[in-house]
């Protein structure tokens, strides 16, 4: 018995309904239990017959305040005091209890519920399953494209709100991921590409239950890459994990080995390495390598150091200390905490990194890494693979050379060597930590290369306050990731910058367009391959034809422009 009233009392408290309902039947006992006593005391206090209708209108215009005294006057003093604890209540469940329960029920049936379908039938667009700062980072990459983006959304409030905030930039409609008619409501058998941002079980169910529905290229972005043989077994076209890529791009934003990602799943990777067995001069690289201290252009001016006169590549933007310059001035001096973007010919580059750039190994020092899950690991992994010794600092015991303790444990980053360490790689999953870590790095190290990685956009202003060099932002390295993979068809794109812009590659199908016109849209042309030969930073009078290749950068919008005229 005690268990069934438990029960009810739950249902009681929880459900809105029941307490709308209760408060209705409590309502109508009040009335009826007012009407009995009125109809039976008026009578001896007033020394009036009165009948049933008429004690109820009393009784309902008394509750309600709308009055009665026409009706029924009395002078009995216990009347009035019987009339004044009617009105009393009535105001009390009227102006009190009603806004109480029925306000919040009334604004949840007022309130529209997400669209279920599109209003028009959707064809080659893109559709992401999920929420999350992942997603719009995806939207902000995909932004290049002029293909429609659809959001399927499982949760009802996350799908209003998420229909409230993209409205004009993408559909979003709202329903379960396990019903089919879902996904037809998603217009799944016209898509080109389905992006999946749930946890892995979520995302495998997914897979498995659109196979059969669609054509489109499946891509699963997980937290874990170990993952990978069974979502590519569920149907997944690609496995891609945002802590790994995040790991070696910390790791290539140190090495002066500009190695890259050459993963043949993401276009445009194989572009950011001259490491390349064979490339042919001609073809095109952008890297990115910072300055070390050993390093022949250490103190030198970009002007001084001439590297489009000497090699004919281009300085088209630079770090320095935490900052993106986009145009470098010839008056920028180099020093540690400079980071180069170098543009041109593979051999080219390679002769300016060796000429310019490289030390010597053994010159290049250790790297501390703070954290070794996921982020931390790949990270390591790609230093040791570029010849950097690490020592790890995590409170969990691995099979590498560890210190274990906390990252944010000066003791312990002393026990690490911060002091003699060249870079630091903070990859802890949790920002606040981050930062802190960065703090304490920077201060027992004022000379050291600090990257970090954040998880929340309002942390990377953050953790450059707080000294690093360069940071991560890992939702937006996955969705810039996904982006090359569905972007692929309109461009290729080579990076996206802190400033909003992006180098993208793009194929010439005009019969004869001039370096000109295309730089009329804002875009800034880098250089034109052509099959038989490459330009670097080409004349406003260079014709790019149909066929050529075109690096250009720019904002989104410029970008948008620059496709069509090509």
């Amino acid at each position: 018995m005690t268990d069934k009233r438990n029960i009810l009392w739950r249902v009681v408290r929880t459900s809105s309904r029941m307490r709308v309902l209760l408060y209705f039947i409590a309502f109508l006992c009040i009335i009826a239990i007012y009407t009995t006593v009125f109809h039976a005391v008026y009578p001896l206090l007033e020394n009036k017959p009165i009948d049933w209708p008429q004690s109820f209108l009393f009784v309902m215009e008394t509750i309600t305040t709308t009055g009665y005294g026409w009706l029924l006057p009395f002078n009995n003093q216990l009347t009035i005091l019987l009339a004044a604890v009617m009105m009393l209540t009535g105001v009390i469940m009227i102006f009190m209890v009603i806004p109480l329960l029925l306000t919040p029920y009334l604004v949840a049936m007022l309130r529209s519920a997400p669209a279920k379908r599109t209003l028009k039938t959707l064809y080659h667009h893109t559709v992401i399953v999920g929420d999350g700062e992942l997603t719009r980072a995806l939207l902000e990459s995909l932004a290049l494209s002029d293909r429609e983006v659809l959001i399927v959304e499982e949760d009802e409030e996350t799908a209003r709100k998420l229909a409230k905030k993209h409205r004009g930039g993408a559909f979003v409609i709202w329903g379960k991921y396990d019903d089919e008619q879902t996904w037809e409501q998603a217009w799944i058998k016209n898509a080109d590409t389905v992006i999946i941002c749930e946890d892995e079980r979520t995302t495998a169910s997914i897979i498995l239950g659109l196979r059969g529905l669609t054509q489109a290229k499946i891509i699963a972005i997980v937290d874990k890459l170990s993952f990978d043989r069974y979502l590519r077994y569920a149907g997944a076209d690609y496995v891609l994990s945002p802590k790994h890529v995040t790991g070696r791009i910390l790791a290539r934003h140190a090495v002066l080995n500009p190695a890259g990602d050459t993963d043949p799943s993401i276009p445009g990777l194989d572009r950011l390495t001259i490491n390349a067995e064979g490339a042919p001069e001609k073809i095109l690289r952008l890297i990115h390598i910072p300055v070390m201290p050993e390093s022949k252009a250490t103190g030198k001016k970009l002007g001084e150091l001439d590297l489009f006169g000497k090699y004919g590549i281009l300085v088209p933007f630079l770090w320095k200390a935490g900052r993106f310059v986009s145009r470098p001035d010839p008056g920028e001096t180099m020093d540690t905490t400079t980071s180069l973007f170098l543009f041109g010919r593979v051999e080219s580059l390679r002769m300016a990194v060796h000429e310019e750039l490289e030390v010597n190994t053994e010159q290049i020092g250790h790297a501390v890494i703070a954290g070794y899950g996921d982020v931390g690991s790949a990270a390591c992994a790609e230093m040791i693979a570029s010849g950097v010794a690490c020592v790890v600092v995590d409170a969990k015991k691995y099979d590498v050379n560890e210190v274990i303790g906390n990252a944010e444990d000066e003791e312990v980053l002393r026990g690490a060597r911060i002091g003699e360490a060249r870079f630091c790689i903070v990859a802890v999953n949790d920002d606040a930590v981050n930062i802190f870590t960065t703090l304490m790095a920077r201060n027992l190290n004022p000379g050291i290369r600090i990257l970090a990685r954040a998880n929340e956009p309002g942390s990377v202003d953050k953790l450059y306050r707080a000294g690093a060099d360069y940071v991560a932002l890992l939702p937006r390295i996955g969705g810039q990731a996904v982006g090359r993979i569905v972007l692929a068809d309109t461009v290729t794109v080579l990076v996206d910058l802190p400033d909003g812009e992006m180098v993208v590659l793009r194929r010439v199908h005009k019969n004869a367009v001039t370096v000109g016109k295309l730089a009329a849209s804002g875009v800034r042309i880098l250089g034109i391959e052509r099959t038989d030969a490459a330009v670097v930073a080409p004349r406003a009078d260079e014709i790019a034809h149909a066929g050529d290749t075109v690096v250009a950068v720019g904002s989104t919008d410029q970008l948008k422009q620059f496709i069509r005229q090509c």
